[in-house]
């Protein structure tokens, strides 16, 4: 029996936490997830959807606001002794004590084929780079940012115009079943009296450890810097202007400034960004001063029919959609959203705003 403690909070934990309760050679001791949070326009206390799973199960649950500044958590999980720590999707890092609490160590599911997109969105910006291979990763934390050994990797089936959010349910029960083989081979490998560090099947596992070195084995070595990470969202990064030739990407984090790129501004790029950012922070345009998400699109696949970015080439009223020209390849919008009104097909948002072909979005 392998004897644990999980870390985790949202709901692309909550597969792998029932899992691992359900599963008959583990023991969960206890969950730690964030404190609870004011939810929706009415502010309503909520509580972490992990929180939920573990006390119907009767876990006992632990939701620090800081981490590693609770001494008294830490001795509570010291004196459980388990034999490893499984973080998944946690929101903090854990410190050295942690990472040393025991014997198996930290074990962390990852969202992504490690060493490709490591930070804390990997989903959303696998999609917005319209990156094919896809997949899951576990690793064994050390003190960097998803640095550590790859225990296992495995690829994922890619599908086509997936959505972040859609991507995301998918991978949490996907990822859930990598984690247990993970665990369980641990365990295996522990009553055998073998070498965790040494890897899953008792020989070196040394990706993930280091840019190069990890890139080079996995023949990545040819990627830019800021293909390696996946930094946080900030509320603007879905902010298309149709008239500006490109689209623009940093990091909000100050160590990482060298994270500055920029793709072309066309309609393939775009539909990445749609659905790389749905449903947060969400990609949109401004319109006459006024804020419009775009919630579906896809690429149409026609050459170009107009030389002017921005210009509405075609409206179907019939099906919902319409065509934006942009300066390489015409994008489909299925679905748009004004501020303060409700979805609605692109074309009924056209007519709300007294648009019709030929006309440019601005």
């Amino acid at each position: 029996m392998l004897r644990l403690v999980f870390f985790g909070t949202p709901e692309f934990a909550v597969p792998a936490l029932n899992l691992l309760i359900n599963s008959n050679d583990i023991e969960v001791l206890a969950v730690i997830t964030q404190p609870d949070k004011p939810v929706g326009r009415k502010q309503i206390l909520t509580a972490p959807p992990v929180k939920d799973i573990a006390l119907k199960y009767g876990i006992p649950v632990f939701q620090p606001e800081k981490l590693n500044l609770d001494e008294l958590l830490f001795k509570t999980l010291s004196d459980l002794k388990p034999d490893a720590l499984v973080t998944v999707a946690y929101g903090q890092i854990l410190k050295e004590n942690y990472l040393n609490l025991s014997p198996l160590g930290v074990i962390n599911l990852h969202a992504s084929l490690l060493p490709k997109y490591r930070g804390p969105a990997p989903i959303n910006w696998m999609l917005i780079n319209g990156e094919k291979e896809i997949g899951v990763s576990t690793m064994l934390s050390d003190a960097g940012v998803d640095t550590g050994p790859v225990l296992l990797s495995s690829e994922m089936l890619y599908v086509e115009n997936e959505t972040a959010q859609e991507l995301t349910l998918r991978m949490s029960h996907f990822g859930a079943d990598l984690l247990l083989s993970t665990l369980l081979k641990l365990n295996f490998n522990k009553q055998n009296n073998k070498n965790v560090e040494s890897g899953i099947g008792g020989q070196p596992s040394n990706e993930g450890q280091g840019f190069s070195k990890g890139y080079v084995q996995q023949g990545f070595a040819e990627l830019a810097v800021f293909e390696q990470l996946a930094p946080f969202m900030t509320k603007d990064l879905g902010l298309i202007d149709f008239f500006s030739p490109e689209l623009h990407f940093s990091s909000p984090n100050s160590k990482q400034a060298f994270f500055k790129f920029s793709k072309p501004n066309s309609a393939e790029n775009i539909h990445n960004l749609v659905r790389g950012t749905y449903p947060w922070p969400g990609a949109y345009f401004m319109f006459r001063g006024e804020k419009v998400a775009i919630l579906e699109t896809t690429v149409a696949g026609e050459e170009l029919k107009s030389p002017d970015p921005g210009i509405i080439v075609k409206v179907n009223h019939k099906e919902g959609f319409i065509w934006v020209q942009t300066f390489d390849g015409i994008l489909q919008i299925d679905k748009l959203k004004p501020s303060g009104k409700a979805e609605m097909k692109a074309s009924d948002c056209l007519n709300g705003f007294r648009l019709k072909e030929g006309d440019l979005l601005i």
